[in-house]
């Protein structure tokens, strides 16, 4: 209990920088690992493949599902915790809306959310954290339900080249079950821009989805997931080929590294999708 208490005193303070690398606060994992062991078991969670992450610095990349309630990061970042007993943690990016809500930013900077910039993953990367990026953002995130075993990044490179200017290797991460937790219709992307959501909040969707509670919701908003089947896997490194800082500012060579990346997530995202009888029940 006085954990509790002082880790909400804490969040309550002043607030964290997004922008900053700081070591993840022990206090905050301490209080937020039993509530995700639960969630791992709502989820019926399976997390494969960690043992082909490297030591030191790292770029994981992932497909992202299920609009801003995206459950895989938390579950991902768990097992990792588990094996590595806290002594080397994930940093996940996150969205300016994540990085600036009251309390909920101050819990989950505390766990490794940085700001989604250049200037802030170059930050962790060279002061040797892996870091985990999910280049579709929310174009993915909100791709219609009969999509959902598609891996699109919308041609985005700039992971790419990240991972070529800090010379670190980029790893596949692929996570299934996340979009059957809600039923997207239409990312609503003409709707974003007669809103002007890419100005006001770095959005280009404004998706139409049924889910609970709303039943009908509309927007880049929460929702409560169904119980879907999660599973998360971590492919082996992908071969750069020798390719070094030079080929940072080349798209071409951006492009052709970028789709393998993308398709080796594809490959491991089709594979266990064949295995899934059932959406939700997995």
């Amino acid at each position: 209990m006085p954990g509790v208490l002082d880790l909400a005193a804490q969040l309550l303070g002043p607030p964290r920088d997004p922008d900053q690398i700081r070591e993840t606060d022990p206090r905050a994992a301490a209080v937020v690992v039993p509530l995700l062991r639960l969630l791992r078991c709502y989820f019926r969670a399976e997390v494969s493949g960690l043992e082909h992450l490297p030591v030191g610095p790292a770029l994981l990349v992932g497909n992202h599902n299920a609009g801003i309630t995206m459950m895989e990061p938390f579950l991902l970042g768990l097992a990792w915790h588990l094996r590595e007993r806290g002594e080397d943690d994930l940093y996940f990016l996150g969205h300016d809306v994540l990085v600036t809500l009251p309390i909920l930013r101050e819990l989950l900077t505390r766990l490794g959310l940085i700001r989604a910039s250049a200037r802030t993953t170059e930050r962790a990367l060279r002061a040797g954290k892996k870091v985990v990026v999910f280049p579709g953002g929310n174009y993915e995130a909100f791709r219609p339900y009969w999509e959902r075993h598609e891996v699109d990044f919308k041609g985005r490179t700039g992971f790419v080249a990240l991972a070529l200017k800090n010379q670190v290797p980029i790893v596949p991460v692929m996570s299934l079950g996340g979009h059957e937790t809600l039923l997207v219709l239409s990312r609503g992307e003409r709707l974003a821009r007669w809103l002007g959501l890419r100005e006001r909040l770095r959005n280009d969707s404004c998706p139409i989805f049924l889910d609970l509670p709303w039943e009908l919701g509309v927007g880049p908003i929460f929702h409560f997931p169904l119980p879907s089947k999660l599973v998360i896997e971590v492919g082996a490194p992908v071969d750069l080929e020798g390719h070094g800082l030079p080929d940072a500012e080349d798209p071409i060579v951006l492009g052709k590294l970028g789709e393998r990346v993308r398709a080796e997530i594809q490959r491991m995202m089709t594979r266990r999708a064949a295995e899934r009888r059932w959406p939700v029940l997995g």
